[in-house]
């Protein structure tokens, strides 16, 4: 018989993670004192990509063999004779796949399709994966549907199973609709003889999600800040499992769950696949063409969905197909406005993304990972006019206009108005009864304010300017520290806290007469036509009773 040698070619070809050799004579049936019989012990490990894997198995017995160790030297192998077939199901699923590759296939026993697969073995060792097209995965989908019995074992549990080469794959319940759960790529071992472990051989697909911060060299962050109005740009980055080829399709889609504050340019979408660059670590990105992938928005929930139902066959926009392997990363691009729902003081407008992805060769096992979130942050500018002697006395009916000089975005002579926005012409702000004036959706960055109309009696302060500097947490994009700075000592801060900006502007009232007098003849030449001419509104009347000879109460 050639059972030995052509058996240990596919147990290989499955990914046992200790070397088998085969060879020897053919041994007598083993049965166990009872009749039944003899059984073998083998291990699936738990996926190591998976923080807790809770995946079941199923196991089916292709072939009936009889298995023994033996050892030659240093080295031990096993002896695998007897070869017959484990059930009617599995002779089926067999010598289907064969002819389905091989349609002049004229064996008819079970040897002769131990030795056919022994002889089309696709590669060996621990990491190989098997190709849903070769005959190993057209064996592992007809075993599932054709409703064989299989045996259920645990991953990281020890299993004592009759002696013989086995199938497993992946229980689909316990994957199915699960977050950060993978099945294995088809795993073919011979049980018998010593104890066998086993690998799984998947990765765990993740997802991860970016914002690109306005601010001069700025990169792909966790964190940004905007001015309402304005757009902002976002990448989705999703890896692929490392089984990708023992899938027939591979189901791949983004759920972009944006805040309210947020709306989403559905038509800016753009997919790219990332690969490495051959013979180096540089990565180069080849656009998908539109008609592989769908973009929608889901008003309703503000879901961004970007679907790929098979990322297998996409192609590029020349319509060549792209080069699609477990080093891929798949790229979402898109922008969003920030609009006049964003949240300000210490809220954050977030965006959460989830990937769906097949995650069980063989099935319509569908999974989630965990969700990653950006941050974007908007400021609230709260400026108080007061006495300056009497910090509690607002003032009225001043009016100022904020311009972005200095803001992330390169505003220059952008003009906030009254809604958070930036437009070319001035807005003047009107304090309001309490001497406040307050208006949110501020990017980070430098303004200058200008105040453009004192309140009765009181002087016009000088132009200053104010500068938001907010530090984030780098894994986060939490907020860690707000710091502002304004030119003006008349001009306090007195709250920086979640978001707010609170600054104080002191105004002194205006100059009586005699003050202005007193300045103004300092220079006794001075003629008082010019000096008239220097002045207006009150101080012009009082020039006037001043000419007359009248005191400064007398009426003219």
């Amino acid at each position: 018989m050639k059972a030995g040698n052509n058996i240990a070619r596919l147990a290989l070809a499955g990914g046992l993670v200790a070397t088998l050799a085969f060879g020897g004579a053919a041994l007598p049936r083993a049965f166990a004192a009872d009749g039944t019989a003899t059984q073998g012990d083998i291990t699936i490990n738990a996926n190591t990509h998976v923080s807790s894997d809770t995946t079941t198995l199923l196991g089916y017995q292709l072939f009936k063999a009889d298995v023994a160790d033996q050892t030659v030297g240093a080295t031990t192998s096993k002896a695998v004779s007897n070869i017959t077939w484990g059930s009617s199901q599995a002779q089926t699923a067999v010598e289907d796949a064969i002819k389905a590759i091989e349609p002049a296939y004229a064996g008819t026993s079970a040897q002769d399709a131990a030795d056919w697969l022994s002889a089309h073995a696709s590669g060996s060792g621990s990491a190989t994966v098997v190709d849903a097209n070769d005959a190993f995965g057209k064996i592992a989908a007809a075993m599932r549907t054709e409703g064989a019995t299989a045996t259920t074992i645990t991953s990281g549990t020890k299993a004592t199973l009759n002696e013989g080469y086995w199938l497993f794959v992946t229980d689909s319940g316990t994957t199915s609709d699960l977050i950060d759960k993978v099945g294995t790529a088809p795993i073919y071992a011979v049980v018998g003889g010593s104890a066998v472990t086993v690998d799984q051989k998947s990765s765990l697909p993740t997802v991860n999600k970016y914002i690109k911060n306005d601010a001069t060299g700025s990169g792909w962050t966790k964190a940004a800040d905007s001015q309402i109005g304005q757009s902002i740009d976002y990448k989705l980055a999703g890896t692929v499992a490392t089984a990708l080829a023992s899938y027939d399709t591979y189901y791949y889609s983004f759920s972009d769950v944006l805040d309210s504050g947020l709306t989403a340019d559905v038509g800016s979408v753009k997919v790219m696949v990332q690969n490495p660059a051959t013979g180096g670590t540089a990565q180069s990105e080849t656009q998908v063409r539109t008609d592989d992938y769908t973009a929608a928005l889901d008003s309703a929930s503000n879901t961004l969905k970007v679907t790929i139902n098979d990322l297998k066959s996409v192609k590029d926009t020349a319509g060549n197909a792209i080069a699609i392997t477990p080093s891929s990363v798949v790229n979402v691009y898109y922008t969003a406005q920030l609009n006049e729902h964003a949240k300000v003081v210490g809220n954050s407008n977030d965006n959460t993304v989830t990937l769906t992805y097949s995650n069980n060769p063989g099935t319509k096992s569908h999974g989630d990972t965990t969700p990653a979130t950006v941050h974007d942050y908007t400021y609230q500018l709260m400026l108080m006019k007061v006495d300056s002697s009497d910090n509690s006395k607002g003032l009225q009916n001043a009016k100022f206009t904020i311009q972005a000089t200095g803001a992330d975005e390169g505003a220059g002579i952008k003009y906030v108005q009254s809604d958070g926005t930036l437009g070319d012409a001035a807005y003047e702000f009107t304090s309001a009864a309490d001497g406040s004036i307050a208006v949110s959706g501020l990017d980070a960055g430098e303004y200058t304010v200008v105040e453009t109309q004192a309140p009765g009696g009181y002087n016009t302060v000088p132009s200053f300017t104010f500068q938001i500097y907010p530090v984030y947490k780098e894994t986060t994009g939490d907020i860690d520290t707000i710091r502002v700075q304004t030119s003006n000592a008349n001009v306090s801060t007195i709250n920086v806290y979640d978001g707010v900006v609170d600054l104080v502007v002191k105004d002194k009232a205006g100059m009586t007469l005699p003050l202005v007098l007193t300045a103004a003849f300092a220079d006794a030449d001075t003629p008082l036509d010019e000096l008239e001419a220097e002045l207006t509104g009150e101080a012009k009347d009082q020039i006037k009773r001043f000419a007359l000879g009248g005191d400064e109460d007398d009426d003219i």
